[in-house]
């Protein structure tokens, strides 16, 4: 199977990679995370990484500071190559002694699975239902160009939100397929772009977009959301420019390098308390994960 990294640069017009362990030459370890002393660090991985793979000059690749994670031994990095024509980010695992590059799952078999994953998801300043206090938590990784997440949704809002109520906290990631939908990622953006104008007309907004998913196109995409964003209450003004900016794409992108570290790959893909549930299933399946829940709790 080829990895992500060979599906990013193939993605970028460059492709031969087979492995997704990758033996680094002798490099610094980068004992604490500050972005002077990983210069030089990341500087020799992205060298290697040209060298290694034939990456042609013509395409450029970055990366971001090494972030701590649930990981002793590792860092996490965003490498990111651009063509000129199209760009595409992937996560990454630097081991702290510069040896070792990795794009797959990593999994702490000394860990509890379930506490593992939680501690990956951010839940401050997302898109939430629900209070905060409440004893269980769904979060969502969703397309919203995606059919079965339009099903969901429409379970989530019309079945398992009212049966919960104030015991179900619901929170909502953006989780764009960009290979497959044309229009999903201006969409997350929109939805982003909702949340950060007024977080309380979020949900409104995406179960329009998700109502209306059969008749959107990419061809005129944006004044379609801008429409739905109009009728969902949204500053039309503020959102047109914040949708033509793309001042929410970084947390778009936040939302996909956090389900890549889960290892999400497909939408719609929820988790309950820590427990994963991939698809949309029926709300039984969903009572089942809930009701586990709240007899045992975060």
């Amino acid at each position: 199977m080829l990895s992500r990294l060979a599906s990013l640069l193939r993605c970028s017009a460059v492709s031969g990679l087979l492995v997704t362990v990758v033996a680094l030459p002798a490099l610094a370890a980068a004992p604490a995370p500050q972005a002077t002393d990983q210069a030089p660090t990341r500087e020799k991985i992205i060298r290697y990484v040209r060298q290694r793979f034939n990456v042609p000059d013509t395409v450029k690749i970055t990366m971001t500071d090494f972030r701590e994670t649930i990981y002793p031994d590792f860092y996490e990095t965003t490498l990111t190559l651009d063509d000129g024509k199209d760009k595409r980010s992937q996560a990454f695992f630097v081991s702290k002694n510069g040896r070792y590059l990795t794009d797959g799952n990593l999994y702490n078999l000394g860990g509890d699975p379930r506490k593992d994953m939680i501690r990956l998801m951010s839940l401050e300043d997302q898109p939430t239902q629900g209070p905060a206090t409440a004893p269980v938590t769904l979060v969502e990784y969703s397309d919203l160009q995606c059919p079965s997440c339009a099903l969901l949704h429409e379970m989530l809002e019309t079945d398992i939100i009212p049966k919960y109520g104030d015991k179900l906290r619901v929170v909502f990631k953006e989780f764009p397929l960009v290979a497959f939908h044309d229009w999903a990622l201006t969409a997350a953006v929109a939805a982003q772009c909702t949340y950060q104008i007024d977080p309380s007309k979020y949900v409104a907004f995406r179960s329009l977009v998700f109502k209306n998913q059969a008749t959107l196109s990419a061809d005129h995409i944006r004044d379609l959301l801008l429409h739905l964003g109009a009728e969902a209450g949204v500053d039309n003004l503020k959102l047109a420019a914040c949708i033509d900016s793309q001042a929410s794409l970084p947390r778009v992108e936040e939302n996909l390098r956090e389900g890549q570290s889960l290892g999400v790959a497909s939408t719609p893909t929820s988790l309950i308390n820590g427990r994963i549930i991939v698809g949309a299933p029926s709300a039984a399946d969903f009572y089942k994960l809930i009701d586990e829940g709240m007899r045992d709790p975060k």
